[in-house]
């Protein structure tokens, strides 16, 4: 008898040159830039506010968040609407690459990188043909204090 590996979704995005993802069970929606409204006195990460087809969504820059290096063409930027905690929250990304079943088992995130600042804001690691892939921790990334 062969053991089945579950297949999950993920909506897999680029921010810089680096690849990451989310689960699909995370993810409303995917939209194009809209204007924001600024919030004054916000976190340095938070862009603004949209209204996204009559809701209020706050909207967070992903690499700002992450400290991830701005891309050079941002001509691709769109936002990922997931749902936490009963609430909308828009996610800034460079590029969504696309949304993929994956078969592998994500690996746990080395020791040495979850004991740093920014660590908790990663969830696991998904290697596919090579390339890794940096599931994240919407929980983390989503709290006002910072990750560890």
């Amino acid at each position: 008898m062969t053991e089945k590996i579950a297949s999950r979704g993920m909506v897999v995005f680029n921010l810089g040159t680096a690849k990451f993802a989310l689960y699909t069970d995370q993810v409303r929606s995917i939209e194009e830039m809209q204007e924001m409204v600024p919030v004054p006195q916000s976190p340095s990460y938070v862009t603004g506010l949209i209204n996204l087809r009559g809701e209020i969504i706050a909207v967070l820059d992903l690499r700002k968040r992450l400290k991830v290096e701005d891309a050079q063409d941002t001509r691709d930027l769109v936002t990922i609407v997931v749902e936490h905690g009963g609430e909308a929250v828009g996610l800034i990304v460079d590029r969504v690459i696309g949304v993929e079943e994956y078969q592998s088992e994500p690996k746990p995130i080395p020791q040495d990188l979850v004991q740093t600042r920014a660590g908790g804001f990663y969830q696991s690691v998904l290697e596919i043909a090579g390339e890794r892939i940096i599931i994240l921790n919407l929980d983390k990334i989503l709290t006002v204090e910072e990750a560890k």
